[in-house]
Formats: structure tokens, C-alpha cells, sequence
């Protein structure tokens, strides 16, 4: 992860390198020394503060983030316009730049990225050509979205973990990668197992990693075979484990345990993950 000077990070801002130091010298910004006694800050740490304070960036290139700079270049206010128009570092700056600004993952989920993507669903209804460009927003949407995971914050290995993908059948990999974040964000490790999984990929895996949290999303219909499939495994989980199901057909599965959370948006889901960290550290 870059370092950044005391000078490189007063520049983005648009702040008297002074006033930056007198932030790190009480501790609102958090930072190394070197050998020669200058300060060193992590761009991670740097955002973070830039999240938390709301900070306006002057220049944004001198955090290694041009697409925020081009986004608000453009003039463009939604996301839509970007992922029909193909345009990759427009919508990866206009999401960083809604994060950036204090927006958390499930917002910019049940918001933004839900109407951008139920805008380009329409597309489907038209011609070959409005299912290219549905295909091609979709693939910009994960790479804006991939590229936003990695401005999350690296969780402790001793944080409760969170697992989860999409049944087999079920190829949508956004919606299970949005949850993985938004399980992450909440503070808890998340193993995203992605799309087409199968139900025995599923028993391996909470073997393996002992989750407190199952999510399965569900944007394509099940088979009645595989529902039945997937409701008796969830039926054998460890009843210490919170499941979530959500997603546009979540009700084709059915006979699930009575402890099962039908999780209605991303902000169901970053609760159920709030609900189980509060219980540990109450513990």
C-alpha cells in the first residue's frame, strides 16, 4: 500500500501542510515515522479519513484516484448514464467519489446500483442491441464495484466470518459480491463463494471456515430440486449460524429453518451482520 508524505496528502486536500500535521500529531489521522523522524501516512488511512471527516479532495490523482477526478469532470450525476455508455472510469469514479463522501455499501447497493441496473434490465425488452449493452453495463458495474472492494478496510483474522454465493443455476454475480462487501464493511470476514454454486460446495466451505453468517443470494429461479436441495442443508446448519436469503426470486426457496432472515435490501443484510458482532462483543 502507497505512503504518502505529510505534504502529498495536504496537497489532495487543500490544506496547509501545518494543519495536516497538527491532524496527525492529535491522532485524527493515524501515521508511521521514518528513520529521519517525517511522518508517513497509508493511502488507506488517508481515505479513511477523507470518509469519516467528509473531507473535500482538491486533487484527486494525488491519491491514485483520476477516475474521481474525470467523473466529476463530466458533469454526469448517474450512474446509469456510465454503465449504459460503457464507460468504465466514469462509474468507478462515481461510485468512489459517493463512498468517499460517506456513502456506505449498502446505500450505494439499495440505491444507486439497484436503479442503475434495474434501468439497464429494461434494455431487455428492445432488441440484440439493448441486451449488448445491458451485458456490457453489467460487466462495467463489477469492475466499479471490484475495484471499490479494495478500498475496504483489511479485517483480523480472529473476525467473525460471513459466507455465502448464489445457488447452482444462479450465475448473477453481483448481487453475491455486493453482499460480501456490505458483510465486510459491517465488520466481519466475508468467503463469497460467487455464482452457480453448488449446495455441496456449500457444506464444504462452512466446514472449512465455521461462519456465523450464511447468505444466499437468489436472482434467478430455482428449480423445485434444488430448492428442496438447498432448504434441507440450510435445515442442518448449527443453530448459532444467522442465514440471510435474499434477492429478485429469494421466494422460490421455501421450508426454510424458522431462524432463516428474509433479507429484503443490503441494509437487511448489514444489520443481521451488526446483530451478530454486537452478540459477540457483548459475550
Amino acid at each position: 500500500m502507497r505512503l504518502l508524505s505529510t505534504r502529498d496528502l495536504a496537497d489532495a486536500l487543500g490544506v496547509s501542510e501545518s494543519s495536516l500535521k497538527r491532524w496527525v500529531d492529535s491522532g485524527k489521522i493515524s501515521a508511521s515515522r521514518t528513520d529521519g523522524g517525517h511522518r508517513r501516512i497509508l493511502l488507506s488511512e488517508a481515505l479513511r479519513f477523507i470518509r469519516d471527516t467528509r473531507a473535500p479532495i482538491a486533487r484527486p490523482e494525488l491519491l491514485d484516484l483520476p477516475e474521481v477526478a474525470l467523473a466529476r469532470a463530466s458533469g454526469e450525476d448517474r450512474l446509469a448514464s456510465y454503465l449504459r455508455d460503457g464507460d468504465s472510469m466514469g462509474a468507478r469514479g462515481w461510485l468512489m467519489a459517493r463512498y468517499l463522501e460517506g456513502a456506505t455499501i449498502a446505500e450505494l447497493a439499495d440505491g444507486p446500483i439497484r436503479d442503475a441496473m434495474a434501468a439497464l434490465g429494461e434494455l431487455w425488452h428492445h432488441d440484440d442491441g439493448g441486451v449488448f449493452v445491458e451485458h456490457r453495463g453489467t460487466e462495467v458495474c463489477l469492475q466499479a464495484v471490484a475495484q471499490l472492494r479494495g478500498m475496504l478496510s483489511t479485517l483480523p483474522v480472529t473476525a467473525p466470518v460471513a459466507l455465502g454465493g448464489t445457488p447452482a443455476g444462479d450465475p448473477y454475480l453481483l448481487p453475491t459480491q455486493l453482499a460480501a462487501m456490505v458483510a465486510t464493511e459491517a465488520g466481519m470476514r466475508a468467503v463469497n463463494l460467487g455464482a452457480d454454486t453448488p449446495v455441496g460446495a456449500f457444506a464444504h466451505a462452512v466446514v472449512e471456515h465455521q461462519p456465523k453468517l450464511v447468505w444466499i443470494s437468489i436472482s434467478t429461479s430455482l428449480a423445485p430440486a434444488r430448492a428442496r436441495s438447498m432448504s434441507r442443508w440450510l435445515d442442518t446448519l448449527p443453530t448459532t449460524t444467522t442465514i440471510a436469503i435474499g434477492g429478485q426470486q429469494s421466494r422460490t426457496l421455501s421450508n426454510l429453518p424458522a431462524r432463516a432472515v428474509r433479507a429484503t435490501s443490503m441494509a437487511d443484510l448489514a444489520a443481521a451482520a451488526g446483530a451478530i458482532l454486537k452478540r459477540q462483543r457483548a459475550s
